[in-house]
């Protein structure tokens, strides 16, 4: 599970800011957090703001993160990263920044950071933490670093500036549990860019395969379509097994059965569909996945082009224990102000993005926050407070004039 991310010098982020799932000591909606031994959790994050606030590049931020641990990885097919719009528009020469605190499946919970500068890797750290102490795991600065193992301190010289140690030494210890619960983590925590051209063309008429491979697979997708009430009464696939696949390529095209008239039912393929249905389609796999083995889920834009009482859906899941039962987290960007109540959220579980006169974005949270000095209370309605300015976060509109010309 995420604990913190603090990110520097990313886009429009000059100064270090932290996105915090720790739980604070509010008593509204308990139930909301995981309580560990070591560490009160919470399982999700709605980020508002502004359009241009910066909402997306605290969630790009962690995406350049992953990628640069990631992209000499064979077998995750990632892309080689950009350098253009990654660094900071006002060109201070200073490194990028990020680090993230994780709590590993098994319990420990590590501080893992690096700053790069124009691709290359300057410093790069990992600690656990130890009764309430981070102890060094190992430490890099430039090309070198000093590693502490079984109480011997090692020395590895002339690393590629462009690869991150964690990389690299994951690879060639493979049973190094520090090592491999810091590279699984990332590995299994996922970000989605919903507003992305890409993932919109992608998702007109595919569909996972394990529709073909796992049954239970194909009964819960229908069951998760059925209570979301979209007027679907079956999955119809073709192929229609796993070893026609090989006919099509590897592509499983979908047909919904819908219900009509004189209790009738009609196809249509998934690229009829609305794109409201075929972004449900297209997220629950990462809903389930996330929710099964418990995963952190990043998603921009989560709302776009959902019902809001669908996406309220969507935040129940990952409130409620009993579906929940992993400890999965779900960060999202949002401009939903439907569900931004009391009822749904607690304080700390509200975070808002805002740009000041020179550009500069920073992050904080409802629970934080003050007006004349005083925190926000739980019976206030966060909704009309927040579209009225007095938590900020909000465009400041001007008047319009048109030009007339005769």
């Amino acid at each position: 599970m995420l604990i913190t991310f603090k990110y520097k010098n990313f886009k429009s982020f000059k100064n270090e800011n932290i996105l915090d799932m720790k739980a604070t000591a509010l008593k509204e909606h308990e139930y909301n957090v995981v309580k560990m031994k070591n560490v009160n959790l919470l399982t999700i994050v709605a980020i508002y703001g502004a359009n241009a606030s910066g909402k997306s590049n605290v969630l790009q931020a962690f995406e350049y993160m992953k990628k640069m641990i990631l992209i000499n990885d064979d077998s995750m097919g990632y892309y080689q990263i950009k350098e253009e719009n990654i660094y900071s528009f006002m060109m201070n020469n200073e490194p990028i920044s990020l680090e993230v605190e994780i709590l590993s499946k098994d319990g420990k919970i590590y501080k893992y950071g690096f700053e790069s500068l124009n691709d290359k890797i300057k410093s790069e750290w990992m600690y656990e933490k130890k009764i309430n102490k981070f102890y060094t795991i190992f430490e890099r600065k430039d090309n070198i670093v000093l590693m502490k193992s079984n109480n011997k301190n090692n020395r590895y010289d002339n690393l590629d500036d462009k690869t991150l140690f964690l990389s690299i030494y994951s690879k060639i210890d493979k049973k190094n549990s520090d090592f491999n619960n810091v590279y699984q983590w990332f590995i299994n925590t996922d970000y989605l860019d919903l507003e992305n051209i890409k993932i919109e063309n992608f998702i007109d008429n595919t569909i996972s395969v394990k529709i073909l491979s796992d049954s239970n697979y194909k009964v819960e997708l229908q069951n998760f379509i059925s209570a979301l009430d979209l007027g679907v009464e079956k999955i119809k696939t073709i192929p229609a097994s796993m070893n026609d696949l090989s006919k099509s390529n590897g592509v499983v095209k979908v047909e919904l059965l819908h219900r009509v008239e004189n209790d009738k039912t009609k196809s249509l393929t998934l690229e009829l569909e609305s794109n409201g249905t075929r972004k449900i389609i297209y997220l629950f796999d990462y809903l389930i996945e996330a929710l099964k083995n418990g995963k952190t889920l990043f998603i921009d834009d989560l709302d776009t082009k959902l019902h809001p009482l669908l996406t309220r859906y969507i935040i129940n899941l990952f409130h409620n224990k009993e579906i929940n039962i992993s400890n999965a987290q779900l960060i999202y960007t949002t401009h939903d102000v439907t569900n931004l109540n009391k009822e749904t959220f607690r304080r700390d579980e509200i975070w808002f993005t805002e740009k000041d006169n020179s550009g500069v974005s920073e992050i904080y949270s409802l629970s934080d926050y003050k007006i004349d000095n005083v925190k926000i209370r739980n019976d206030a309605t966060f909704n009309k407070d927040y579209l009225t300015g007095r938590y900020g976060a909000i465009p400041i509109l001007g008047e319009f004039k048109m030009i007339n010309k005769k």
